[in-house]
């Protein structure tokens, strides 16, 4: 199967925008996620994830080899990933833990979520990177018309941002 790479740029959707693509991802099959915590020190980061483990730990996967939007090296790219299945209850997690939306990057404090990235079938459906402000949207061509037809922006290529 083909697939079409769509790029989405944060600036091009609101928060409750955001949101209702991640509810179109999971209509389109999306069932698991990954998601980043930083922290200014480990203490600080164990703080910041407190509140989502806590919610999300009843449904997590464990770990498995997943693509990613950054690592290291290009070797880094695919790699071992901590999971949790995605549902209303993770979902729910997800919002609180990027109240400005599934696209957004807000650094403060001592810590923070970035890069989440939705799978399907175990291979990257939504993948955001946060700091560079882009997302990645890998779809089949039939799924790329009703994401269309469903009012999303998304460009060719990589937007441009400044």
């Amino acid at each position: 199967m083909t697939l079409v790479k769509r790029y989405l740029a944060p600036a091009d959707y609101s928060a409750a925008e955001s949101w209702r693509l991640v509810e179109w991802c999971r209509e389109m099959g999306a069932d698991e996620f990954t998601i980043d915590c930083v922290g200014s020190d480990a203490r600080a980061e164990a703080t910041i994830r407190h509140p989502f483990e806590k919610a999300a730990k009843p449904f997590a996967r464990g770990e498995e080899t997943r693509e990613r939007m950054s690592g290291p090296t290009a070797d880094d790219l695919t790699r071992i990933t901590r999971l949790w299945e995605l549902n209303p209850v993770t979902y729910g997690a997800l919002q609180d833990a990027l109240p400005n939306g599934f696209l957004s990057y807000d650094p403060q404090g001592d810590g923070w979520f970035e890069d989440p990235i939705l799978y399907r079938d175990g291979s990257l459906l939504l993948g955001v990177l946060s700091h560079e402000a882009f997302a990645v949207l890998r779809i089949p061509v039939l799924e790329s018309v009703r994401f269309s037809a469903a009012g999303f922006p998304s460009h060719d290529s990589l937007p441009r941002v400044g």
